[in-house]
């Protein structure tokens, strides 16, 4: 918690830090603010936002005028032809001028994108695959990837369709979004000619939660299919337990279809179903269906999920039709790890077992984690994450020198796997010595150029969206040299969290001053002392919650440095007797960092003083994590915890906080401390009635 808990001797790590690194840190003015207009054309241009973002273009044409000839007149020009591009009656008449206008800026390559997806939407694909081609960024757009491959398909002369359709339905079954406009109009053209099945395509539509845009897909099918369909969508329970007298008889699209459905929210129920299917399927049914049953239940910290991932066989996570099949194989990957740590099964899915409790093993089935990690794809195995826990399995299997071999080969990495694989070999963490400061010279021409600028003065007027899209624009590019100069830059103008963007984008330079700033020391010293809170554990946390954005509002209503939700911060507030407590104040950097230590202490004695889990309790809630303490069964390895923390974010979230304690606790040149020191072990905790939010 304080710098003590960094003294426990069998996990000490010797940190070498060169103490001028601390010296140097630039001092830095905080965040910029959004500040309110203070002038007409500032109020102009942010009415004329408001309009567009209502859609009322005449309303944006009107104010136009008065922001003509400034830096930001670029901004109603956009506004207006992309509102009339996407309008009752589009227009594409402002296009091509504004192309021609501001071409090289990035408000012409997000006009070239909106129009894009107007061409895309009215199956003009040939302009399309004609501008596709002269489009700088939007490339992980799902619904632009999915017109793309739209155009290729349509516009083949016939040598490479087949190949365009499978690569098509791979990314079918894999995008983050299968029932936008796009990827709709892709499926239904693969559909129309028989390049692809309708089950792969509904089961896709099902996994994002996009149930009304699959019982708009089930309309392929023919009409008397369509109402079953639509019902096992709607009540895929309900479906399945009308005919389970006859449930080996039906047929088995609509069974697995069902199942898919049902495992989402009750994968026991589900379980149930597929294991009196089960003898009828194919093996490409059963990948299938317990590979589904097996993620939902991984999610839930089941403890069933590794047998019914097993069940599911090799071909889980296989074929270009299997959905999601990359998370699919990583929830396998973790069911292998914590096999065994979970709760006794009082009843397990086989009838035969239903008079006795399944007694977990006693540790993760690495020999299964080591096959699931060979089927996943060579970009994937290639991830830290996997790398590390193939390593941990070969140790766990005697082969020490091949697990040695894989840790080296990310132990420098600057990151938490890394910092990992480093300590099981014993290296300490080493900061390289800052680099000389930016030429003086290069940070001022960077400063003069026209959408370093514009960024600036959005910064200004709080559109941080459109300020963060300008700057990101300007890196494109850059050598490592200007990358340092554009992150000065970003010091200087106050934007912490453009410094620290623009410094990861080097390669070999590397200034972690850049990279970790240190603002508010002395309100740091202040605040932290006299809780006893580590200030590099509230550095760590701001630097993932917030990248010390001050006023940063996120889109759940978390506010400021530490993103306190408005009722935690009155909470704590009236916990510790806040004086003049107000609303409006949460934001102010003072009244943020006070509660937002305050509740990060109030988390760590909840927690048992644990930093793992109090840093996850802060992002997920501290219910939560009692609920996840609560399903084991026996203590667990503090990083294998982590690793399947059942939700994505916080899992993530937890193994950056605690990285970048480690950093910042070099840098505040404390006791050397280690990961697996912050890591522990996590040990099985029933569910408490604490009053904590």
């Amino acid at each position: 918690m304080s710098p003590a808990w960094m003294s426990r001797p069998a996990l000490v790590l010797l940190l070498s830090v060169l103490p001028a690194l601390v010296a140097a840190q630039p001092p830095g003015p905080p965040a910029a603010a959004a500040a309110p207009a203070t002038n007409p054309v500032d109020g102009a241009l942010l009415a004329a936002r408001a309009a567009a973002a209502d859609g009322d273009v005449e309303r944006v044409a009107a104010l136009a005028p008065q922001v003509a000839g400034t830096l930001l007149e670029p901004y109603l020009e956009y506004w207006q032809a992309s509102l009339r591009l996407h309008g009752p009656n589009p227009d594409e008449a402002p296009v091509r001028p504004f192309l021609t206008r501001y071409a090289g800026t990035v408000l012409a390559d997000r006009l070239r994108s909106d129009w894009l997806m107007a061409l895309g939407g009215k199956g003009d694909l040939a302009a399309f695959d004609a501008e596709r081609r002269r489009l700088v960024l939007g490339g992980d757009d799902p619904q632009l990837a999915c017109y793309t491959l739209l155009a290729r398909y349509v516009l083949d002369d016939g040598n490479r369709r087949e190949q365009i359709a499978r690569e098509a339905r791979r990314n079918l079954a894999n995008t983050v979004d299968p029932g936008g406009d796009g990827c709709t109009a892709l499926a239904d053209r693969l559909l129309d000619e028989a390049a692809l099945t309708i089950w792969p395509r509904l089961q896709a539509l099902v996994e994002r939660n996009q149930l009304p845009a699959a019982q708009q897909a089930a309309s392929h099918l023919p009409p008397a299919e369509v109402t079953v369909v639509k019902r096992l969508l709607e009540q895929p329970g309900a479906w399945l337990a009308g005919g389970q007298a006859h449930l080996d008889r039906m047929p088995h699209s609509f069974a697995v279809l069902a199942i898919v459905v049902l495992a989402r929210d009750a994968p026991e129920e589900a379980a149930r179903y597929a294991e009196r299917l089960e003898p009828g399927l194919t093996a490409h049914e059963r990948a299938v269906v317990w590979g589904r049953i097996g993620r939902a239940a991984q999610l839930a910290l089941l403890p069933q999920a590794h047998e019914w991932f097993e069940r599911g066989g090799d071909l889980v996570g296989e074929g270009v039709d299997y959905v999601r099949a990359a998370d699919v194989l990583e929830a396998r990957a973790r069911a292998a790890l914590r096999h065994g740590a979970g709760i006794a099964v009082a009843a397990p899915a086989r009838a035969a077992d239903q008079d006795r409790a399944v007694e977990p093993k006693a540790g993760p089935d690495w020999s299964a984690l080591r096959r699931v990690i060979a089927r996943m794809a060579p970009e994937q195995q290639a991830e830290s994450t996997w790398i590390y826990w193939n390593a941990e399995a070969l140790q766990s299997q005697g082969k020490l020198e091949e697990a040695r071999a894989a840790w080296r080969s990310i132990a420098d990495r600057f990151s938490f796997y890394g910092r990992l694989a480093a300590e099981r070999l014993g290296l300490p963490l080493v900061l390289a010595p800052r680099p000389q400061e930016p030429p003086a010279a290069l940070v001022e021409e960077l400063a003069q150029r026209p959408g370093f600028l514009r960024a600036r003065k959005l910064y200004e007027l709080g559109m941080r969206d459109e300020a963060n899209r300008e700057w990101s624009w300007e890196l494109r590019g850059m050598d490592d040299a200007t990358l340092h100069a554009a992150a000065e830059l970003g010091r200087r103008f106050g934007v912490l969290d453009r410094m620290i963007a623009s410094s990861e984008r080097t390669r070999t330079l590397f200034d972690v001053a850049q990279r970790y700033p240190m603002p508010y020391r002395e309100l740091m010293a202040a605040t932290s002392a006299p809780l006893a809170v580590d200030p590099a554990w509230i550095y760590g946390l701001i630097r993932q919650e917030s990248r010390f954005i001050e006023d940063v509002r996120s889109n759940v209503g978390a506010i400021g440095l530490m993103q306190l939700m408005p009722s935690t911060a009155r909470f704590v507030a009236r916990r510790i007797g806040f004086a003049n407590y107000r609303a409006d104040r949460v934001a102010d950097v003072q009244v943020n960092l006070r509660l937002g230590t305050e509740y990060l202490k109030l988390v760590f004695d909840d927690q048992d003083g644990q930093p793992l889990l109090a840093s996850a309790a802060y992002n997920a809630g501290p219910r939560r994590v009692r609920k996840w303490r609560a399903a084991l069964a026996r203590p667990l390895d503090g990083a294998l915890f982590v690793e399947t923390i059942p939700v994505g974010e916080t899992r993530d979230y937890v193994k950056r906080v605690l990285f970048n304690t480690v950093v910042y606790s070099a840098l505040l040149d404390h006791p050397a401390v280690s990961l697996r020191s912050l890591l522990g072990t996590v040990t099985p905790k029933d569910v408490s009635t604490d009053d904590l939010p």
